[in-house]
């Protein structure tokens, strides 16, 4: 029996929306990793580059200039914080409070004051009047919402006629041949959460366990036997030694779109101009693997200068739907 089987047979664990199964337990959804809300931007560090990339890939495609915007899923405020310089206004929706709570805080912070953040429940309608946004941003958020399709819809009404919606997300071809099942352990306030995932990308649908547990992950470790943990060996036995840890078992099942998928869906939702493109972010992380460490930039001004017009070109440059690259949309 293995483990996705076991927490079925054993523990009956409860169905939930993605924010009540993870987001709203979470204090920062980055791990207080992003440059320029929790951290200085560093030149010296990829990750950086490739943050810097992928704000420019939303600026961009998007259209964010001077143009109200939307948010869906902001997390920790990214990447409507980052966004918020160049923009009229930027309004991020976010299911969890919790979320929403901490994009605030960060705002704050920040001293950001075009930004604002709003709670909607999973699964209802925006609170917006139609055709009221310029253009919309959603970072691999659209696959967390209960109803992907339905939510692409309400998009597209509130999103103004000739408006931009710039989309990334995680498709599921990217596990096939091997990583269709894994298993994580995650620190979570006053304990940890064993991950469990079961992806079939053919169907675009993935489900999602989250053991609840009252100890912290590297004693979770201990008593699994490794570290890190790995899907293939959490047997029975080793399930069984963990359940008097178990305070909750929880479950989430997602829809998960391709790039085929997502184009269907957004020209039968009102978008005319569909493109798929390459990542902005990606182009950037792979400037820093060709910039020698002398050449790079002492900053993120001097970044974002050098990567401003090879990622503005980027993100008009036509990728392939088979790789599930970030997608453009524009309004009819």
């Amino acid at each position: 029996m293995d483990a996705a089987t076991w927490v079925e047979t054993e523990l009956e664990p409860r169905d939930c929306a993605s924010t009540a199964f993870i987001y709203d337990h979470m204090d920062s959804q980055s791990g207080r990793s992003l440059p320029g809300i929790y951290q200085p931007f560093d030149p010296a560090q990829r990750a950086h580059w490739y943050d810097a990339g992928s704000t420019l890939d939303f600026m961009h495609a998007a259209g964010v200039a001077g143009a109200r915007m939307l948010d869906l899923g902001p997390g920790d405020g990214w990447p409507s914080l980052p966004l918020a310089p160049a923009a009229a206004e930027v309004v991020g929706v976010d299911g969890s409070e919790r979320r929403v709570a901490v994009c605030r805080e960060n705002a704050r912070r920040l001293g950001i004051a075009n930004a604002e953040f709003v709670h909607v429940p999973p699964g209802e309608r925006l609170p917006f009047p139609n055709a009221s946004f310029d253009g919309v941003v959603a970072a691999s958020s659209l696959e967390q919402t209960p109803d992907p399709r339905a939510t692409v819809r309400e998009l597209a009404r509130v999103l103004r006629p000739g408006g931009r919606l710039r989309i990334h997300y995680e498709a599921l071809s990217a596990y096939r041949g091997g990583r269709e099942r894994e298993a994580e352990l995650w620190g979570m306030t006053g304990g940890a959460m064993l991950m469990l995932y079961q992806r079939d990308a053919a169907l675009e649908q993935a489900v999602q366990y989250g053991l609840v547990l009252d100890l912290e992950p590297s004693a979770a470790g201990e008593i699994l036997g490794q570290w890190p943990v790995q899907y293939a060996r959490l047997d029975e036995e080793a399930m069984e030694r963990l359940r008097p840890h178990v305070t909750e078992a929880r479950r989430c099942r997602l829809s998960h779109p391709s790039a085929l998928s997502l184009s269907r869906w957004l020209r039968g939702s009102g978008f005319l101009d569909v493109r798929a493109t390459h990542d902005g972010g990606r182009f950037a992380g792979r400037m820093f693997d060709l910039t020698p460490a002398e050449r790079r930039p002492a900053d993120r001004v001097g970044v974002v200068e050098l990567l401003e017009a090879p990622v503005r070109c980027a993100v008009e440059m036509a990728a392939p739907l088979e790789c599930d690259p970030p997608i453009t949309a524009i309004r009819g």
